[in-house]
């Protein structure tokens, strides 16, 4: 890749491995990603101008943000089911 005069990279952490790929998988139509270890992954922004970084900069983070949202979702409704489960 050719070099550009603005760079980020962002490494992305979780202790659960299936959500780290859930999260990596919220990103594939957006930008390439490198998987690190079976919990961690990172991408890389390269752009011409800083305001062009920082819009896509935003843009893949509200990506990351709402895949995480989902995710407590989905665990919180598996907990409460897991309660509900034990009552009956």
């Amino acid at each position: 890749m050719a070099e550009t005069p603005f760079s980020l990279v962002c490494t992305i952490a979780r202790a659960d491995a299936t959500d780290i790929q859930a999260m990596r998988d919220s990103l594939v139509s957006e930008t390439e990603s490198q998987r690190r270890d079976q919990k961690t992954f990172s991408f890389r922004l390269d752009e011409a101008n800083a305001k062009d970084l920082r819009a896509m900069w935003n843009t893949r983070i509200r990506g990351l943000i709402a895949a995480d949202e989902i995710l407590q979702a989905i665990e919180t409704a598996g907990s409460s089911t897991k309660d509900d489960s034990k009552e009956a």
